[in-house]
């Protein structure tokens, strides 16, 4: 599944810190693998950073310092987070406490969270069914 609403001109994103949240995440889970480094990889290059490099430099434990962005960031930031971690069809304890402690640090709600969990789901029926619609599986 490939939703992003991510663009260069994203007013108060700081991609490079938006691209260490990836890679955390991508590292948290030894399931993760080729899929998920593509992922960030996609994100990095659609945001001019070099994935090599802060691939290379994150830590798997990487902890955001709380910052301030409007809610549209914040929740595209946590979207994009779920999206990573569940590219394997796990979305792991491991994986959700990350991103609970990341909506936390971005001023997100559990409950926020578990909505855009909700919705992503929605979303991948909605797609499979429009695909099996058109025959595009």
């Amino acid at each position: 599944m490939e939703i992003s609403f991510v663009h260069e001109n994203q007013g108060d994103l700081d991609a490079e810190q938006y691209l260490r949240l990836l890679v955390s995440v991508a590292k948290s889970d030894p399931d993760n693998g080729p899929p998920e480094y593509e992922y960030v990889k996609r994100q990095a290059n659609a945001l001019g950073l070099d994935i090599v490099s802060l691939w290379n430099d994150t830590p798997k434990h990487y902890l955001l310092s709380p910052i301030r962005v409007s809610r549209s960031v914040a929740l595209i930031i946590i979207k994009d987070c779920i999206m990573l971690a569940s590219m394997d069809g796990n979305f792991s304890i491991g994986e959700k406490e990350k991103v609970y402690r990341f909506a936390e640090r971005l001023d997100v709600t559990r409950t926020d969270v578990d909505a855009v969990v909700t919705w992503l789901g929605d979303y991948d029926r909605l797609r499979r069914q429009w695909n099996a619609l058109a025959r595009l599986d």
